[in-house]
């Protein structure tokens, strides 16, 4: 197992955990049921954390991919920008989380922290998005647009070697 590998596995947690975690604090609120609201919060937190190693993994799993065929350095530094991004709002979203948990037994200051919670989460969930998106078109050349090329340097077949391989 390398870091590439740690890094896939991880990056679905904060992908898949915000959009739960956040639908279940909605609905808590909704309900004004206040476990439901700590749990989702808690689940937050956790989720959040998990953005660390996901974030730290990601220049080892960098030297793992960068020579492999078809992969160029452009698409791993877009990913890679946008990555800072997602942990920022991640992070952000989980110490808000954090700091709710603190307030819920205050139903009118509880009430503006979810919302805040609920806010954050939004724009960290498209932030994550956007950031797999463009971690996978490092290896995914069918979610490239069309007009993004691999350049030859990072392995990829001149178009006519491409045609020869299809006759």
């Amino acid at each position: 197992m390398n870091f590439a590998y740690v890094h896939l596995i991880l990056n679905h947690l904060p992908i898949v955990g915000i959009p739960i975690a956040l639908s279940l604090l909605s609905f808590g609120m909704f309900k004004r049921n206040a476990g439901i609201q700590r749990s989702s919060l808690f689940i937050l937190a956790v989720v959040a954390a998990f953005s660390l190693p996901i974030y730290f993994t990601g220049e080892p799993a960098e030297h793992v991919v960068e020579h492999l065929p078809g992969v160029a350095k452009s698409f791993i530094e877009s990913h890679e920008d946008a990555a800072l991004y997602s942990l920022v709002l991640s992070l952000a979203t989980g110490a808000l989380a954090f700091v709710a948990l603190f307030f819920q037994n205050d139903p009118k200051r509880s009430r503006i922290i979810n919302i805040c919670v609920v806010l954050t989460g939004a724009i960290a969930m498209a932030s994550l998005g956007y950031t797999a998106s463009l971690g996978g078109q490092i290896r995914h050349s069918e979610f490239r647009s069309a007009d993004a090329s691999v350049s030859s340097e990072a392995g990829s077949p001149s178009s006519s070697e491409a045609n020869e391989d299809h006759d």
